[in-house]
């Protein structure tokens, strides 16, 4: 029978063996212990937060949970973006299942190939221990920061570690004046390469003197950007004070300022004198000569306030035409201009105006143009257009006490002269133009010319009128030249002496009918003057007197309104009562040949005639 020890070592040898099955059976679902950064995912719950049933682990679901990583592969940034990394498994290099304390990322700080980033590190760079630039305050992302012993999210921009000490005046392209060796000098920048390449006398110069170093934000500065360079004048001082303009080039010579140009390209117009002609060709020095024992170079002519011709040339005309010899002449040659346009002509004897000034020189200089002309005269070259009209005693009268030379057609003749002719102007006649009576037939005449009115105008009344009214068909009897409708007649030298309201009529209201068809009928002569001529009767037959009707019993030529009735002298005086009645209250109307007639003359006279 077993003993007790014998029980013992059968239980021991069950135990073992129940562990041996367990352990066996986990090993089967689990190849060991995951590390401790995923540690949280041990259990057989959370296989597929990183397999795939059936599958090997994929990069998918190590990116899902590593998203900053993936963020960067997709941006084609770091490490493990580049050609050897990408695309390869995860586990390749980060295996798992080896144990808690397992190391998954086997960094060799020593060996590491940086170029696989995408930063390449180069001089001063490439001696630098990783943490003087991986530090946590040089990574812009939060939750990149929260991860421990990270290598991610740097930027490659130079002033993300670096001080920009230029204050963002050059933009944040470091390296294109520094390069990684050495901060200064800027090796990489070239010159030649800016917008202003150095020549001569400026290679020389050390940068400070035109780059001037100055405190800006509280830092020491020194300025690159937005200098002035367009011009000379930008940096050095004008010892011409700007009276040759900007473009020192011009003449100067960057290898020294005192160094003139062989064959300059100054322009000589800012001068002074411009070249023009045959001038423009000469050499500088057959001018700039020393003359007039210049102080410095070129300075010969500026005591000179108004360069002339015979400054340089002699005068062969010794003065006689002034000093302004490029009125005749040019600068290609000292002939004569053919035209002569800019000659001063009032240096001679005939001084040229109006359209003389536009006259070709050889239409009056025939010959040769010194000789001499007869010119005192208007008919010296111009024909008589008058033909002698205004000769006296055989001298013609010159054209200009008339005419000028803006055109012969214009005259100078004007109304106070003509006040002093046979013929004063005036009234309307001032306002007509000389060739409405002057120009007949295309011809201009002056002498003799017609007075009297009938001889320009149409005897309107010939024969109308009572000779002792118009006596030699004088127009003036009546009539005057400010208008033919303004009258002067005194109609008190015939037997109708005009009154009253008469004195407002025109004469045509009177003396002048209009026929049927549209003829003017003149009256002047052996006119009838009783009232009911020219006005309407309206009376009828009541007041007549041996057939005539005197209305001037009643009314006068102030107003219709019998001003001069005196019904007292009636056969019916007006008394009492009677002398407040108004006329129609008694005299009433009736019709009468078609018209309506107030009957004045009505023989009532007895009360019993109106009152019952």
């Amino acid at each position: 029978m077993p003993n007790k020890n014998s029980y013992i070592i059968i239980v021991l040898k069950i135990t073992l063996i129940v562990i041996g099955l367990s352990y066996s059976l986990s090993a089967q679902i689990s190849p060991g212990k995951l590390s401790r950064p995923h540690s949280q995912l041990e259990g057989v719950n959370n296989c597929t937060q990183c397999h795939t049933l059936g599958k090997a682990v994929t990069n998918d679901k190590c990116l899902l949970c590593h998203s900053l990583l993936n963020e960067r592969i997709n941006s084609k940034k770091g490490f493990h973006s580049s050609q050897e990394i990408k695309g390869k498994d995860c586990f390749t290099c980060h295996s798992e299942h080896h144990g808690l304390n397992f190391e998954m990322i086997r960094f060799d700080k020593n060996n590491f190939d940086h170029n696989k980033t995408g930063y390449e590190l180069k001089g001063a760079h490439k001696r630098q221990d990783c943490n003087a630039c991986h530090k946590d305050e040089r990574i812009n992302n939060s939750e990149i920061v929260k991860l421990n012993r990270t290598y991610l999210g740097l930027s490659t921009q130079c002033n993300s570690c670096h001080e920009d000490i230029h204050q963002n005046s050059l933009g944040t392209n470091c390296s294109s004046c520094h390069d990684s060796e050495h901060f200064k000098p800027a090796s990489l920048f070239n010159h030649s390469k800016s917008k202003f390449p150095l020549l001569g006398a400026h290679l020389s110069v050390e940068c400070k003197e035109c780059h001037l170093q100055e405190i800006k934000n509280g830092k020491a500065f020194q300025k690159f950007a937005n200098l002035k360079f367009n011009s000379c004048v930008s940096c050095h001082n004008d010892t011409h004070q700007g009276k040759y303009g900007t473009q020192c080039n011009a003449c100067h010579q960057e290898s020294s300022f005192s160094k003139i140009k062989t064959k300059p390209s100054f322009n000589h117009s800012v001068t002074s004198f411009k070249l023009e002609g045959k001038h423009k060709h000469l050499d500088c020095k057959s001018c700039h000569d020393n003359r007039n024992n210049p102080s410095k170079q070129f300075k010969e002519f500026v005591a000179i306030d108004n360069i002339k011709c015979i400054n340089c040339h002699k005068d062969p005309h010794e003065g006689k035409f002034g000093e302004q010899c490029k009125d005749c002449h040019n600068q290609e040659s000292f002939n004569i201009d053919r035209d002569l346009n800019n000659f001063n002509h009032t240096l001679t004897e005939f001084p040229l105006s109006g359209k003389h000034t536009t006259v070709s020189c050889k239409k009056c200089h025939v010959t040769n143009m010194t000789n001499p002309l007869k010119h005192y005269q208007c008919i010296d070259c111009h024909n008589d257009f008058h033909q002698g009209q205004f000769k006296n005693n055989s001298e013609t009268k010159d054209c200009s006490s008339c005419h000028n030379t803006d055109g012969f057609s214009n005259t100078s003749f004007s109304i106070s002269d003509h006040q002093n002719t046979s013929f004063p102007l005036t009234g309307a006649h001032i306002a007509i133009a000389c060739n409405d009576c002057h120009l007949k037939n295309n011809q201009w005449t002056f002498k003799p010319i017609p007075t009297h009115c009938t001889q320009c105008h149409q005897n309107f009344h010939e024969g109308k009128m009572d000779p002792k009214f118009y006596s030699n068909n004088a127009c003036v009897s009546c009539h005057n030249t400010e208008a033919w409708n303004s009258i002067r007649f005194d109609h008190s030298n015939t037997n109708f002496p005009l009154t009253g309201k008469h004195t407002d009529l025109f004469c045509s209201q009177c003396h002048i009918k209009i026929s049927d068809k549209g003829e003017k009928i003149q009256s002047f002569k052996n006119l009838i003057s009783t009232c009911a001529v020219c006005h309407e009767n309206i009376h009828g037959t009541q007041f007549e007197k041996n057939g005539v009707t005197k209305c001037d019993d009643c009314h006068n030529s102030d107003s219709w309104f019998p001003q001069l009735f005196d019904h007292d002298k009636t056969r019916f005086k007006l008394e009492g009562a009677h002398i407040k009645i108004s006329c129609n209250s008694c005299h009433f109307s009736e019709i009468q040949g078609g018209k309506a007639v107030t009957l004045y003359r009505i023989g009532k006279l007895e009360c019993r005639d109106c009152h019952l």
